[in-house]
This record gives structure tokens, C-alpha cells and sequence, in this order.
């Protein structure tokens, strides 16, 4: 039997998620990943790489694609110390109205039934010993779990890397795609900018933010915008905390340890995507490594830790940067067929891809390989778009 030809464009979680899967299928499919800087750079590395048991960024409906994902990583940790760069944490999300604290009592029972620690608190005073700087003031209470915390999204896509290889995979980095060959609406394959060309059943493009720049090679407007994940390292008062800061979940905003500092960031479910200082769509190579945050994203940060976690809200700036996520106008990915016929998207996972892609990449594997749908490919497919 033949060998099914994968192409697939981008080396961040998602490409290499998928590269794993498709190897798994016994020698069935010659497959190359296409990434024209490093393995897991770009916008997956500006991932907060937060895959908590409960919060309101996954609703509870695809519970089952965050435990996937959450699990997949701890056995990644478990082969090898540090492949997935866990720091467990804990996790602390906070109820401000009583819709939030629905979604975070489903999801502690749905984290219970699946045989890890959750409770949900109203005594202020516990909620002030879990994060000593928080404000308790107008609020219901908050969800929390000890046994999870942070992953690193360069970390694991260098792990899928590996693995894939092992498996008989290519991994081909600095090299750009600059061609998508199309005849008759089906892809033939693609080009490179080292002069190569090669021949493709399918192609799957996994290039998040630059998947609406990567679908115009076929011909093929994908329907995403971009919206800024601003984020900034912030050094605690006296230097250093004596606690362990855990992720810190609210609806507007999200925090973690980073070393002796603390990240905040944006969360993308708060974007206005008719709001032009928030959502647009930009060129992601014109990002600088570090900085370009907006003066507007500053004053929101100092207003939510004013009003919220006044105990860091006179913490030193140590440093920012600025990354785009790829959203689709329901925030939700775009994974499956496309109007042309073998040109795969894997893209528009927002704010949520180290969540999401693994139990996206598997079930996409499945329909690339068995021609086999799931109700995630049937949901997330982009004809819902049309």
C-alpha cells in the first residue's frame, strides 16, 4: 500500500502535535514538517502554557480536550523530567458573578470525577491563604486545585518533535514555504525558499496568525482575525515572594509565576473583536521579540491589579512583549477540510492551543489518515464559517 504524502507548514504545538499523531499510524504516511525559524518559537512560545483542570477559557462542553491535553503533558513529564516543563502550581479561579461560578463548579466536579483535587471556596480567609495578595472584596468565592499549574509550549513541541522524528519523521527548520501547488481546486504539493519542491496528498497549514497569509497561496480567504496577547513580567514588591504564586484565573485577566516574577496577560475571551486597538488583522513578522505593548493594555493591567490583587499592583515592569492570536469570529479553532480539496487547517486556537492541540491534532490525524470525522472535527470544521 502507498504512503500517504503529509506536508504540514509550522513547527509550533499544533504542527508537531500533528507530525506525533500522523506517526503513529505504522509507517502508513511519510510526513515533513515545514518551519521556517526555530521549533516551538513564535507565537507558541509567548504561550502562558496554562492547561488548567477548571477555568472559563474551554467551556465545559469539550472538558474531555483539556483533560486530554493536560494529561498528555504530565505523561510526557513522567518519560522525561522537564519535556513539558511543568510547574505545578495549583491554580486559583476566581468566581465574580454567579454564571463564572457555575462554570467553576462543573468543572471541579468534572477534575473530581476524573480523580484529581478540586474544592470550591467561600471562606475569604482560605481563598487569602492561597494567594495572599488578592482582594476578596466583591467576590463569590473561587475555585481551586493543587495539582496543576503551568506548561512551557517550546518545551513540548521540541518533546512532539523528538518523538515524531523517532518515528521516521522529517523536520525541516529555516526553511519557508513559498508555494502551496494547486491544479483544478486540489493540492499537488508545495515549494520552499531553499528550491525544493515537493509532492503532497494533503497539506495541513498550522501557522496560527499567519494562516490567513499562508490560505491566500490557495486561493482561500481564512476567516481569522488577530488579537493581541499583551503580556508583562512584573517583579513583586520586596523582590521576591514567599508563597507560591499559583495561576490565577479571572475573566478579564490571567497571572502566573515566572521564576521570582509574575506574568500577567489579557485574556482573549475580554477582546472586542470590532475594537480596532484589539482585534485586526496584522502582519505577525513585523513583531519585535519583546515589547510593543500598547499604552491602554498598561492602564487596564494597573486598574484589574488595583482593584483585584492590590498586593503586586506596585510591582517593577522587568519586561513585555506583544503576540497575536489567530480568532475566528466564535473563538474557536478552524480544524478540518477546506473548500480546496487536501489543504487541512489546524489554526485559530486563540489563546487556548497548548489546551487544545493535542486532542485536536489526534482527531485530525484520524480523519487524514481513516478518512474518519469526530463531533470536534464536525464542530470546529470551517464550513461552520461559511
Amino acid at each position: 500500500m502507498a504512503k500517504k504524502k503529509i506536508g504540514i507548514i509550522g513547527g509550533g504545538i499544533s504542527g508537531t502535535a500533528l507530525g506525533y499523531h500522523l506517526s503513529l499510524y505504522d509507517g502508513e504516511a511519510e510526513v515533513i514538517v515545514f518551519e521556517k525559524d526555530t521549533i516551538g518559537g513564535a507565537s507558541t512560545a509567548k504561550s502562558a502554557g496554562t492547561v488548567c483542570l477548571f477555568d472559563d477559557s474551554l467551556k465545559n462542553r469539550y472538558w474531555d480536550v483539556r483533560l486530554y491535553g493536560f494529561e498528555s503533558y504530565l505523561k510526557m513529564e513522567a518519560e522525561e523530567k522537564g519535556s513539558a516543563g511543568f510547574d505545578k502550581t495549583g491554580t486559583l479561579v476566581v468566581a465574580t458573578n454567579e454564571e463564572v461560578e457555575k462554570v467553576i463548579k462543573t468543572g471541579i466536579a468534572l477534575a473530581k470525577a476524573a480523580g484529581y483535587t478540586g474544592e470550591y471556596i467561600t471562606d475569604k480567609d482560605r481563598i487569602k491563604e492561597i494567594l495572599p495578595d488578592i482582594s476578596t472584596d466583591n467576590i463569590l468565592g473561587a475555585g481551586y486545585t493543587a495539582d496543576d499549574g503551568y506548561f512551557d509550549g517550546t518545551m513540548i513541541s521540541n518533546t512532539y518533535a523528538k518523538k515524531f522524528q523517532k518515528n521516521g519523521g522529517v523536520v525541516k527548520t529555516g526553511v519557508k514555504v513559498t508555494e502551496v501547488v494547486v491544479e483544478n481546486k486540489k493540492v499537488k504539493g508545495l515549494k520552499t525558499d531553499d528550491g525544493q519542491e515537493y509532492e503532497f496528498d494533503v497539506v495541513v497549514d498550522c501557522t496560527g496568525p499567519w494562516s490567513k497569509f499562508t490560505g491566500e497561496m490557495v486561493g482561500l480567504d481564512v476567516p481569522i482575525w488577530h488579537t493581541k496577547a499583551e503580556a508583562f513580567f512584573l517583579c513583586p514588591p520586596g523582590k521576591k515572594l514567599d508563597y507560591t504564586f499559583p495561576v490565577l484565573k479571572y475573566p478579564e485577566f490571567y497571572g502566573l509565576r515566572a521564576g521570582d516574577n509574575i506574568f500577567i496577560c489579557k485574556s482573549h475571551l475580554s477582546m472586542d473583536l470590532s475594537n480596532p486597538m484589539h482585534a485586526g488583522q496584522w502582519d505577525p513578522d513585523k513583531l519585535p521579540a519583546t515589547g510593543g505593548t500598547d499604552d491602554y493594555f498598561i492602564d487596564f493591567l494597573l486598574d484589574q491589579l488595583e482593584a483585584k490583587v492590590p498586593g503586586i499592583v506596585d510591582s517593577g515592569l522587568v519586561s513585555s512583549w506583544l503576540s497575536y492570536r489567530a480568532e475566528p469570529k466564535d473563538f474557536w479553532p478552524i480544524l478540518g477540510e477546506t473548500p480546496v480539496e487536501g489543504y487541512m487547517l489546524s489554526t485559530g486556537y486563540g489563546g487556548n492551543g497548548v489546551i487544545e492541540a493535542p486532542a485536536a491534532t489526534r482527531d485530525l490525524a484520524k480523519l487524514i489518515m481513516r478518512g474518519e470525522s469526530t463531533p470536534l472535527l464536525e464542530n470546529w470544521a470551517f464550513k461552520r464559517l461559511l
